[in-house]
């Protein structure tokens, strides 16, 4: 008893001269398999051609020892409260524009790497400001500069900023703050050539590059600068904790100190680039396949009831196995 090992599929062949009304029948078949999903994928989809795209990096982040960070509060004189401001800063060129407003705060810096890719996740940062007998800080603010740096698709180096501040009706001896330190993109990346350094000849706050002026110093005009960039850090404060301050003086008469502490967090997030050419065409030839499948079927269908059924005039063949080159056919 013979047992079936293989089999293959026979056509039915259908002929017709290139003046006939079947040749072009068919071929308009052809042209519309071709051209008609291209229109549906370019007319249903957002966007056929590809203008941004996204992926997921976490950004290096390196800081750059630069703080400059104010304390404002209350002063008793003469049993009369008057306004005073504190200002400290790790960069002398501004400290030298302040007088009996600076004070020397003990500022430290903590760079975490959790999972050891050579990307810090955390930083933490303290300043620890001595205050004098009589003093009462109702609100706190700090500004701590860092180099911000993409490489795996867009490649882009830059310098960002981090501010954390909170104002309070009741004295305090201590901020904490802890939050995310998140891209925002108003223009995406490019993706293509070396890095890009979009604000190299406009740097923030940076004493190397002029001679500062005291305007420059202050953190509304610090801030202006920095938001008129299309694309910056912007630390985001989760989470606040006021301490409010004892209201004791200790053996000298003074209140010790202010603690203001900032956790900045950096976390994977989303980055906007202009895809390459290729990219570009790879994606539209996806879309474009996608509903060629489709139509092609259908089309395939249509013209196999036509041909079929001879609503065009055709000559149809039935193919053999004999026909088949290198093909023996054996009778079993």
């Amino acid at each position: 008893m013979a047992v079936e090992v293989y089999h293959e599929p026979l056509c039915r062949r259908y002929y017709a001269s290139r003046c006939s009304c079947a040749y072009f029948f068919f071929l308009l078949i052809a042209l519309v398999g071709l051209i008609l999903p291209f229109f549906l994928a370019y007319t249903n989809v957002p966007s056929f051609w590809l203008k941004t795209h996204t992926y997921r990096e976490q950004p290096s982040i390196t800081f750059q020892h630069k703080v400059l960070g104010t304390l404002q509060g209350t002063k008793k004189i003469r049993g009369i409260d008057r306004q005073m401001q504190i200002v400290f800063s790790s960069m002398t060129d501004v400290e030298n524009l302040y007088g009996p407003e600076l004070r020397v705060c003990n500022l430290q810096n903590i760079e975490l790497d959790f999972n050891r890719d050579g990307v810090t996740d955390e930083f933490h940062f303290t300043a620890l400001c001595p205050l004098a007998k009589g003093e009462t800080i109702l609100g706190a603010s700090v500004a701590t500069f860092f180099r911000t740096k993409l490489s795996s698709r867009a490649r882009v180096d830059f310098d960002s900023l981090a501010i954390a501040e909170h104002r309070d009706g009741m004295g305090g001896g201590s901020l904490f703050v802890d939050g995310d330190y998140v891209l925002k993109q108003k223009w995406p990346f490019r993706a293509k050539g070396g890095y890009y350094l979009p604000y190299k000849r406009f740097p923030l706050l940076d004493p190397s590059d002029h001679k500062i002026k005291l305007q420059e110093t202050l953190l509304p005009n610090i801030i202006f600068g920095y938001r008129n960039r299309n694309n910056t850090l912007d630390y985001q404060q989760t989470y606040k904790v006021w301490t409010p301050s004892p209201g004791v003086p200790d053996n000298h008469g003074a209140y010790a100190h202010f603690n203001l502490t900032m956790v900045l967090r950096v976390p994977q997030q989303d980055v906007l680039y202009t895809p390459t050419a290729s990219e570009v065409l790879k994606d539209a030839w996806l879309k474009y396949l996608a509903i060629f499948v489709v139509v092609k079927y259908l089309l395939e269908f249509f013209a196999s009831f036509v041909a079929y059924n001879q609503l065009v005039d055709t000559t149809m063949r039935v193919e053999t196995p004999h026909e088949r080159e290198g093909v023996k056919a054996t009778s079993l």
